[in-house]
């Protein structure tokens, strides 16, 4: 069903540099105060350490190779012992970054406490196992056990994400950051690369250690890049409402956390005279909140429920206009009601056809060629929005595969991006939707 998505790997190597994904709090009596037991308590050859998949087995058992010489986790933590990341913790007057709680909260499986440290724990083994399946004291001989079915493991501790919001909650708790964990403006002016996610992009350039074969879907349910997308942009729009409402958000309370508005509304180049094209929503020179999650929704939920998208572009208008007065709070209220009790559900239960995903298709490749030249943070998410659209529907990644290679070469550089290019791009797929 998932169309191979290795182009992307070029595309997206400098993904590379971001922090990675956190140490999720854990729910549930059974896991507080469980121990990390490290890596080394996965890495044995008939555990997960075997360098090719075995036969067999419900599972491949080669994850930990996979994880350590194939995925930028393995190597977050190396980022902190770089020039680099010396030179950024320097110029914000921090402690050394591989001794600094903040770089190591989402660079490394966090762990503090020396007593839920296991002998074979290492942090400098960056983002590891436990870091996504979490603390394995209680869970690491069970889940062994033949039979041993997944509803049990999670009873064990084992941290449950395969419902996909609560993937995309973990992953976005670092890529994206929370109230714990955040990259800031300060960060950076300091040098450190911007955020950016995808839930099912981001997941296959993991790269991926599971296979959907009839055991996963017997365990955990079907796997569809197009869900996948649209729960990971739903949730992603939930943080950034958080986002908008948290008090830890602010700078003396008074202005908002400069990282959570379009990069590019300022930082535009003036030799290339950018502002002769732009509109910059009218606003030229003011902050504008980087909403790319939001119309994402927007555009693409008219394929699902046209009313539904209306009402929510609705809320995004009115948000987009009066954020920083006292209107915007309502509209964030209104919008986290809507998200929470419409968007998500529906999102959620949405049966992915062909129909559907050719639907989306046209969407999203609609707002791409109506936006007058989109700035790179919402061009990044229509490329990324439509490459998993196709992923979910064989037919169509035929189609329109060489249109998406297309459009994917013109965001290959953040710094270089052309948005007249994209918009061709755009134009010369939408007008190939049959």
């Amino acid at each position: 069903m998932l169309v191979k998505r290795l182009y992307i790997i070029a595309l997206f190597s400098w993904l590379a540099a971001v922090p990675c994904l956190p140490l999720l709090a854990e729910p549930g009596a059974v896991k507080q105060g469980a121990k990390y037991l490290g890596t080394g308590s996965c890495s044995s050859s008939n555990c997960h350490g075997s360098a090719h998949p075995l036969k067999g087995s419900d599972v491949l058992q080669n994850e930990y190779y996979t994880w350590t010489k194939h995925d930028q986790h393995s190597r977050a933590y190396s980022n902190l012992i770089s020039p680099d990341a010396r030179r950024m913790t320097s110029l914000l007057g921090l402690s050394a970054p591989n001794k600094e709680p903040l770089c190591l909260s989402c660079h490394t499986t966090y762990v503090p406490e020396q007593s839920r440290r296991g002998e074979r724990f290492q942090i400098e083994d960056g983002v590891s196992c436990e870091s996504c399946h979490g603390a394995a004291e209680n869970w690491l001989e069970s889940h062994a056990v033949t039979g041993a079915t997944h509803k049990e493991n999670l009873a064990h501790g084992l941290t449950d994400i395969a419902q996909l919001s609560q993937r995309a909650t973990l992953c976005l708790s670092c890529h994206y950051g929370d109230e714990e964990k955040r990259v800031t403006h300060d960060l950076y002016g300091a040098g450190h690369p911007r955020l950016s996610f995808e839930l099912d992009t981001f997941g296959i350039l993991q790269p991926k250690h599971w296979v959907v074969d009839q055991d996963y879907i017997k365990r955990k349910s079907q796997y569809v890049p197009l869900l996948a997308w649209f729960a990971g942009q739903s949730t992603h729009a939930q943080s950034l409402i958080k986002m908008l409402q948290s008090q830890a958000r602010t700078m003396d309370g008074a202005l908002p956390e400069l990282a959570l508005f379009d990069c590019f509304s300022c930082h535009h180049s003036l030799a290339e005279q950018q502002w002769k094209h732009q509109t910059y929503g009218g606003k030229p020179g003011q902050l504008q909140i980087n909403l790319a999650p939001l119309l994402m929704l927007q555009w693409s939920l008219k394929a699902l429920d046209p009313k539904l998208a209306a009402t929510l572009g609705e809320q995004v208008a009115i948000l987009h206009t009066s954020y920083g007065t006292a209107a915007s709070q309502e509209a964030l209220i209104q919008l986290t009601e809507l998200l929470t009790k419409q968007v998500q559900p529906l999102i959620l239960s949405a049966s992915v056809d062909y129909q559907l995903c050719k639907g989306v298709l046209q969407q999203l490749s609609l707002f791409a060629v109506t936006t007058p030249f989109p700035k790179y943070e919402v061009a990044e998410q229509i490329g990324m929005g439509i490459q998993a659209t196709l992923a979910s529907s064989s037919q169509l990644a035929k189609e329109y595969k060489s249109e998406l290679d297309k459009l994917f070469a013109t965001l290959s550089q953040p710094t270089n991006f052309k948005s007249e290019r994209f918009t061709a791009a755009a134009t010369k797929l939408q007008r190939s939707i049959r």
